[in-house]
């Protein structure tokens, strides 16, 4: 019996760091299932979304940071790639999350709901970089409310 626990401890320490890594996974299967659909969003979200790069950054479970790439044209994502903290990608903006947010929007019934109930709530922040960006960010951002209030989202 005592094997088969040190055994079992084992196995899921060696899954731990899988577990994270696998959020990079989802999130590209995820990113092929929006491109398929981005034609149906919204004017102004793909206006929000339109061309940006974007620096993604995940707290995975095990303490670990997660950066992603992903690059939108004509708010279809064009890039999407796991990069070093460090490296330069002249981000425009910022997203910070959890590793849990990230699999409950992608396990959610309504991706787009919980994406914005998560947003309204702090557990994502979104921060643009630069004059400009901040502007489109801010405009967007009350057109959302307003189309949230609307019932349109």
């Amino acid at each position: 019996m005592k094997k088969q626990v040190i055994m079992l401890m084992l196995i899921l320490t060696a899954l731990i760091p899988v577990a994270s890594a696998d959020i990079v996974s989802d999130l590209d299967i995820k990113v092929n299932e929006y491109n398929e659909n981005a034609e149906n969003l919204p004017s102004f979200l793909k206006s929000l979304l339109g061309d940006e790069v974007i620096k993604l950054v995940i707290m995975a479970n095990d303490g670990e940071e997660i950066y992603i790439k992903a690059v939108t044209e004509d708010a279809y994502v064009t890039v999407f790639e796991e990069i070093d903290g460090n490296t330069e990608i002249g981000e425009t903006i910022i997203i910070g999350t959890s590793e849990d947010t990230v699999q409950s929007i992608l396990n959610s019934e309504d991706p787009l709901t919980t994406f914005l109930d998560a947003k309204d709530n702090d557990e994502i922040k979104i921060e643009p970089v630069g004059f400009v960006n901040n502007v489109t960010f801010t405009v967007a951002n009350i057109l959302l409310k307003l189309s949230q209030l609307l019932g349109l989202i």
